[in-house]
């Protein structure tokens, strides 16, 4: 077995994340003005953004407004914003600043917010579910905002119709474009939005609840500043506290934990390499929504390892992934998480979704871990997004089983896996094709069934990363994780040394390959578990096959809601909170 010394570029670290320090924001508030500070100080990027590009500028604009620092400067940026086109993202955030802050536009500036504001036709859905969402958002607070204006009444109506059904959905089916590390934040800002200022105790109620249902959709996956979850959309999968991207940082700002986030945004060779868009989070920091305490206890408490579950696009008569939606579980242990999906047999759009990944606590920027065969859409293979039905998985606790058929008129033939350099202390190699891993706060192992060979580094938003390939089209993978605390070392034998013993001599991964269709993957594992998955078939824990059509909408140690389910049931142990999805009620003590 050899092994391989891995040393941290710290130099690296060092000339980009200038800003990240030791520091923790111990309260919300702290963490409030911690983003509030930089962004009212700072300006939007001239080269790349500059102080005219709404939906990133606005959050600059905020943040002076709420602090009352260049005041000045604010107004004068709302004001040539006004003659630029608007999409989306920029009405929403617009008309909440308005609504917010008008008292000190002058006139001119409220006329011109107004036109801006009143020209837009609200019928218009946009193309992905979260441009729906601020579409109908901006459309009803713009109705709020300019009673007067003569489609005020129908597009409040309007509005208000559409935001509620997409609500319902919501808390009974789960999301289409769920846990994305960026557009996650604007289902949150937009349902902070109209909790501030819509009139209507009845759609403030509901507004209330469904932000909190997302909320604790959020809370299990979230570990001392890291955020673990598949997604369907995941633009950077190089993510942590100094490399922060909205809604992760939005998880920083409710739930704390971990050092203070890095805001700044970096460059190289004049190009942007790191964009935080904490500029998106602003707007969460001068809410008047107040997070129930048991949300942020369930985001903070990690003593016990467990599993997370959740289903989500669900929804019969909208459903982005028809018939199956997406089945998601997530293993958190203390230090690390592992998170993957079941997505049926068949994908719809997939070009930026993650279907798995490892994720660990560390003084790196970036610690994340996944096999993948990369996508055909678009630009995703260079970036490594995406997914492909050609993958299937199957996850228990801390171990992962994947197979892979990739049929030949691919164009990427191969799978393939990132190991990010600065993240990793050790690596060993064994003749058996077992790879072992020690990232400090876990270790983790990794063997194909069939050979595979490192290939040319890559980087990822900076980050170094050595890049795993395995050219078989039809194959199999599993990965192991336990903490490294599992194992005492003694001697000249490291907690890494054990560890890779105890997996040589206790595991097996089995593939049987009978026909062109017929093929089935089997894995006996560290704890004495059977995983095995056949090809297009089933998935099995132990001999039982595992029943997504039962798999829950939430499910954890603290909560409990059915798909389709009237009650979500949360508890801490000592406190309880009932939502009530029927009559749309809480009931806590």
């Amino acid at each position: 077995m050899k092994a391989l010394k891995i040393r941290p570029v710290f130099y690296l670290i060092l000339l980009i994340f200038v800003q990240t320090t030791t520091v923790c924001a111990s309260s919300f508030t702290e963490r409030r003005n911690y983003i509030l500070d930089y962004y009212s100080k700072t300006y939007p990027n001239a080269q790349f953004w500059g102080d005219d590009d709404i939906k990133t500028a606005m959050g600059f604009v905020l943040a002076r407004l709420e602090t009352k620092r260049d005041v000045k400067q604010a107004l004068d940026m709302l004001d040539r914003m006004q003659d630029i086109p608007f999409e989306m993202f920029d009405r929403h955030q617009n008309i909440d600043a308005y609504l917010r802050f008008s008292s000190v536009y002058p006139e001119a500036l409220k006329k011109k917010v107004r036109k801006t504001m009143t020209d837009t036709d609200y019928l218009e859905d946009g193309s992905t579910e979260n441009h729906k969402l601020m579409f109908k958002t901006a459309g009803y607070l713009t109705a709020l905002a300019f009673p007067d204006w003569e489609k005020s009444a129908h597009t409040k109506d309007h509005c208000r119709s559409e935001l509620i059904k997409m609500m319902e959905s919501f808390v009974k089916y789960g999301q289409r474009e769920y846990d994305s590390s960026t557009y996650g934040t604007f289902y949150i800002t937009c349902l902070l939005s109209l909790y501030d200022h819509t009139p209507d105790p009845d759609l403030k109620n509901r507004v209330q609840m469904t932000l909190e249902w997302c909320l604790l959709n959020f809370a299990p996956e979230w570990l001392n500043g890291y955020f673990i979850a598949s997604t369907l959309r995941e633009y950077e999968f190089a993510c942590s506290p100094k490399m922060e991207i909205s809604y992760p940082l939005l998880g920083w700002l409710y739930f704390g934990g971990g050092p203070n986030p890095s805001l700044e945004q970096h460059y190289k060779n004049g190009n942007i390499v790191i964009n935080n868009e904490g500029f998106f989070v602003v707007l969460a920091t001068i809410s008047s929504y107040k997070l129930p305490v048991i949300i942020e206890k369930i985001a903070l408490e990690r003593k016990n390892a467990y599993v997370h579950k959740e289903s989500h696009d669900m929804d019969p008569f909208c459903q982005l992934n028809y018939p199956w939606g997406f089945k998601k579980y997530t293993y958190i242990n203390k230090h690390y998480g592992l998170t993957s999906q079941w997505d049926g047999l068949s994908l719809g759009w997939s070009g930026q979704m993650r279907r798995w990944k490892l994720v660990w606590e560390s003084d790196a920027p970036a610690s994340t871990f996944f096999v993948t065969h990369p996508c055909y859409y678009e630009g995703a293979a260079e970036h490594l997004r995406g997914a492909t039905p050609r993958e299937q998985v199957l996850q228990h606790n801390g171990t992962l089983l994947a197979m892979y058929k990739i049929e030949s008129a691919e164009p990427h033939p191969y799978i393939t896996g990132v190991v990010p350099v600065d993240a990793i202390k050790q690596i060993k190699e064994d003749k058996s094709g077992w790879i072992f891993f020690d990232g400090g706060s876990i270790l983790f192992a990794v063997k194909f069934f069939h050979p595979y060979q490192w290939v040319e580094d890559r980087y990822f938003r900076t980050v170094k990363h050595k890049m795993l390939q395995c050219d078989e089209r039809g194959t199999a993978m599993v990965l192991e994780t336990c903490l490294p605390e599992e194992y005492n070392p003694s001697g000249s034998k490291t907690a890494l040394d054990l560890f890779a013993e105890n997996i040589l001599n206790k595991t097996k991964l089995e593939y049987i390959h009978k026909t062109v269709e017929y093929r089935e993957a089997t894995y006996h594992s560290l704890k004495g578990d059977t995983l095995r998955i056949v090809y297009n078939y089933g998935r099995y824990i132990n001999g039982e096959k595992v029943d997504y059509n039962q798999w829950p909408l939430i499910s954890d140690p603290w909560m409990y809601q059915s798909v389709e389910g009237r009650f979500l049931n949360v508890t801490d142990g000592q406190n309880f909170r009932v939502y009530d999805f029927l009559n749309w009620k809480i009931n806590a003590n």
